[in-house]
């Protein structure tokens, strides 16, 4: 009977144990297949810009995975900055882009972010940062 019960109980830490480390290992695997982006860069730092003058950047990325990528939503922090973006779907191997324009109305410091929502295996924060600085006369 003892040794029933502590067959029992090793039996059950192990499955534990395969429970935790399986739950570790299947988002790892699961990356490595669908859409994936790679970015070649989420930031961009203006520098200083006049006021009163949009700024704009473009952000590009590749679909490096087996599916075709969409992109479900681009969302700014504020209604400052204006985003385009890859429409269609992005084949793997193509790249899409995602364009953030700036109004820069207000003179000061700024640091705004983009979100980007797509079936790819993580979502993607872009930002932009910089000093309006007021024209000169």
């Amino acid at each position: 009977m003892k040794r029933t019960l502590l067959l029992s109980f090793a039996l059950m830490l192990c499955l534990v144990g395969y429970q935790k480390a399986s739950s570790t290992v299947i988002p790892v695997i699961s990356n490595l297949f669908g859409a994936v982006w790679s970015w070649e860069k989420t930031e961009h730092k203006f520098g200083q810009i006049p006021q009163g003058k949009p700024a704009k950047v473009t952000f590009k990325f590749k679909n490096t995975g087996d599916e075709p990528l969409v992109i479900t939503a681009v969302s700014p922090s504020c209604g400052c900055t204006t985003p385009t973006y890859t429409k269609e779907p992005i084949m793997p191997g193509e790249e899409g882009f995602v364009t953030a324009e700036y109004n820069a109305a207000s003179a000061g410091a700024f640091t705004k972010t983009i979100g980007v929502t797509s079936n790819a295996n993580t979502a993607a924060t872009l930002t932009i940062s910089g000093e309006v600085v007021v024209a000169k006369q």
